[in-house]
């Protein structure tokens, strides 16, 4: 079973661009390999287009496999920062008791953390300045806004 099993593509490309618009996240649709079948064209912040855009992208290429692994072993949603310390969560989708992906976002602070500039400074390899500027950029979000947005999600996917 695959993800365009229950809905097409369009579809899928369609949650992605809402969880944007909605929470001002990265939406992104993830298959059960963990790759990205889609993601909002919209960016939470200025600098996860950087980090996507390089060798830097292991940092979600690595969230999104661990990530993925603990929600369909746990069957329920995850949610945790990537490696640069921003939130991701991602809800499971299973059809007929079969793991087919994920859909989820990402890309804003928890309300009480910060993020290392000097840590993603040296993956980006880029002067921690730079990273403190592009770090403005990056809105805070709390426990109950990604709550609802796995709500959101949930519903979408049901």
């Amino acid at each position: 079973m695959e993800l365009t099993d229950i809905m097409p593509i369009e579809s899928w490309k369609k949650l992605a661009e809402e969880i944007n618009a909605r929470f001002g996240l990265n939406g992104g649709v993830y298959d059960k390999k963990a790759m990205l079948v889609h993601s909002s064209t919209g960016w939470a912040n200025q600098i996860c287009p950087i980090i996507r855009g390089g060798d830097s992208r292991v940092i979600c290429i690595s969230a999104s496999q661990r990530f993925s692994k603990m929600a369909k072993e746990k069957r329920e949603p995850i949610i945790d920062e990537c490696d640069a310390g921003f939130v991701k969560f991602v809800v499971p989708i299973f059809l007929n008791d079969e793991f087919i992906g994920l859909a989820g976002g990402c890309g804003s602070l928890p309300e009480d953390s910060e993020a290392d500039s000097f840590y993603i400074g040296k993956l980006l390899r880029k002067e921690e300045k730079e990273i403190k500027d592009l770090l403005i950029t990056v809105r805070r979000i709390s426990q109950d806004k990604v709550a609802e947005a796995i709500r959101y999600v949930q519903e979408k996917v049901k």
